[in-house]
């Protein structure tokens, strides 16, 4: 009886779910599960019932319920108790597992999938007539610099092995341009967004003038104060949670440039517009912005039309997958 019970109560919560995404679609939907990807079939749902492609119907019905405002109410009330414990407790107070979690205070940082230290004995074989030009921008994770703000059950979250790695990568390509932001991090000023697992605008710009230092050598570049500006916090936004409204300062380095040199940038989401405004990037350089893929062939002709290449990767990405598609 108990399980009749259970069984059509969660019949109708599901369905419930699903002709609301179906009648009343949300604007956004949350993600704290991964976001459901049509598998491209525009039939109708009473079509595909009566169809025997039951993946595609699976596929079409999760996408209603993901779809589901009323999914996204339910969620949206889960968030707000979720942050309004935050503060109270010296524990990750969400109640789904997500790939962020809560520090001190609710700060937000991104959870490791592995940690597996990248040993390389030798040099990497770079076989590419442009290395002079390649640049390599590897950016910590927040709990590798704030790890203050880490409680002391989280430190599971701090990998060490990520920055032995990144000093073995190092240590054995001596003639590689390599940008060490684990030293350029090292003060107590806060280098990441609140709500957020990527940099602020210190952390930006303080990213921004090691390049400088590289690309323009003989000038000398100053980080200032240029006002407030409102912290992005997307990931807390995409995750469903709250959207915080935090003024933080702004920054701007002196002086800017005329005469710019040409960049190709391959980066991940730290590079996006959101997190390195691309406008305020014209001051100092030409670029153009590439994402990472498998296919990246590094004697492309399509680089001597530039000055330099940077690689810019968060530092678990890099040693897991990215330093496969530049290795010979």
């Amino acid at each position: 009886m108990k399980e009749k019970l259970f069984l059509t109560i969660t019949i109708f919560i599901l369905s419930s779910a699903m002709f609301s995404g179906i009648y009343f679609p949300a604007k956004n939907s949350y993600s704290y599960v991964n976001s459901i990807e049509t598998l491209g079939e525009e039939r109708k749902l009473i079509e595909l019932v009566f169809s025997t492609n039951r993946k595609e119907l699976k596929n079409k019905i999760e996408t209603y319920v993901f779809e589901s405002s009323l999914r996204n109410q339910v969620l949206g009330v889960v968030s707000i108790i979720s942050w309004s414990l935050q503060d109270k407790i010296s524990i990750d107070t969400q109640f789904f597992n997500t790939e962020v979690f809560f520090g001190r205070d609710g700060n937000l940082f991104p959870k490791t999938k592995s940690c597996n230290v990248y040993i390389l004995n030798s040099e990497v074989g770079y076989n590419s007539e442009y290395i002079d030009k390649f640049i390599f921008m590897i950016v910590p994770l927040k709990q590798e610099v704030e790890s203050s703000k880490l409680e002391i059950i989280q430190n599971h979250y701090l990998c060490k092995a990520f920055h032995e790695s990144f000093v073995s990568f190092q240590k054995n390509n001596p003639n590689l341009k390599i940008i060490d932001l684990y030293d350029a991090f090292s003060s107590d000023t806060n280098y990441f967004e609140f709500g957020d697992t990527h940099w602020n605008s210190f952390g930006f710009n303080s990213a921004l003038v090691e390049l400088l230092k590289i690309t323009y050598p003989e000038e000398n570049f100053k980080i200032l104060p240029d006002g407030e500006y409102k912290e992005n916090n997307k990931v807390f936004e995409r995750l469903g949670l709250i959207k915080l409204n935090i003024d933080s300062p702004k920054y701007i380095i002196l002086p800017k440039i005329n005469k710019k040199i040409r960049l190709l940038i391959f980066h991940d989401s730290f590079f996006d517009n959101s997190y390195s405004p691309h406008a305020y990037l014209e001051d100092y350089f030409l670029i153009d912005y590439k994402r990472w893929n498998k296919n990246l062939n590094l004697n492309n002709e399509e680089f001597k039309n530039y000055d330099f290449i940077v690689f810019q990767s968060s530092v678990d990405i890099f040693f897991e997958s990215r330093i496969l598609y530049i290795k010979d």
